[in-house]
């Protein structure tokens, strides 16, 4: 298998441009994409963005992968649609799982599959066998109740403090010269470094300071992204993360110097 990168914008996401001019020039099999919370930029597609993504591959008879994983870690008061709501040619593969937003080590996941349900069905027989169905049942179980739904809107509730508590101390301790890049869903901020930046040789030296973040260069072919990285925001916040932002500061500062 070949993977193949498309231009995407922070804040719009992915360009249906560059992405109907990869359909022609490539023979494409799927589209994997993550339209809601993307991880590491962090954008959700708007409405309108999804239906011409459904579209534009509908066109070209190319089956959409949606990786919907962090779509229940919104925001706002509604949670946003899939790509899979505008197909009507069961042309989108939807997915998602529990690990983002209940039981990471469940490692326990969906896919509505629709006529592709049943060779699915055989792939995984051929791989993984099965889930643990003591599992399954416990899970089952859970969701029988409304504990998840009162779960899901405290964990929202929080990973939206934390976010907010982090992006403000970021903007307290980093260079005014770097841009942190916020959205309103997940647990990641999207930093920008000034051009020329390596955020590789950063996060080596951060490592040292025993701060962990997520160069650009981690989650794409090219080298577009070498001055962003990825700044996770789910921790709770107290001193050591204050003081921890304070260093990633020094150490940027040192850099640009």
């Amino acid at each position: 298998m070949k993977a193949l990168s498309v231009a995407t914008d922070v804040r719009e996401g992915i360009d249906l441009t560059a992405l109907e001019a990869a359909l022609q020039n490539y023979p494409v099999k799927a589209c994997w994409l993550m339209t809601n919370g993307q991880n590491p930029l962090g954008f959700t597609l708007s409405a309108e963005k999804k239906a011409a993504l459904v579209a534009l591959l509908a066109r070209y008879n190319v089956m959409l992968i949606e990786d919907d994983v962090y779509s229940e870690l919104y925001f706002g008061r509604e949670k946003p649609l899939p790509a899979k709501f505008w197909d009507r040619q069961e042309m989108t593969l939807h997915c998602s799982s529990f690990s983002k937003c209940l039981v990471p080590g469940f490692r326990i996941g969906w896919v509505a599959a629709g006529k592709q349900a049943r060779r699915i069905q055989q792939l995984q027989l051929m791989s993984t066998l099965s889930t643990s169905s003591p599992m399954q049942l416990a899970l089952v179980d859970y969701l029988s109740t409304k504990r998840y739904d009162a779960h899901l809107r405290r964990l929202r509730r929080q990973l939206a403090e934390r976010k907010q508590q982090a992006w403000q101390a970021l903007l307290r301790h980093l260079p005014p010269e770097v841009i942190v890049h916020h959205s309103d869903s997940g647990y990641f901020l999207w930093i920008e470094l000034p051009e020329g930046a390596d955020a590789s040789a950063l996060s080596a030296r951060a490592l040292a300071s025993h701060i962990s973040i997520a160069p650009g260069k981690m989650f794409s072919t090219s080298d577009s992204w070498t001055s962003f990285f990825r700044f996770n925001t789910a921790w709770g916040w107290g001193e050591r993360e204050e003081q921890g932002v304070k260093r990633l500061g020094e150490l940027i500062r040192e850099q640009l110097a």
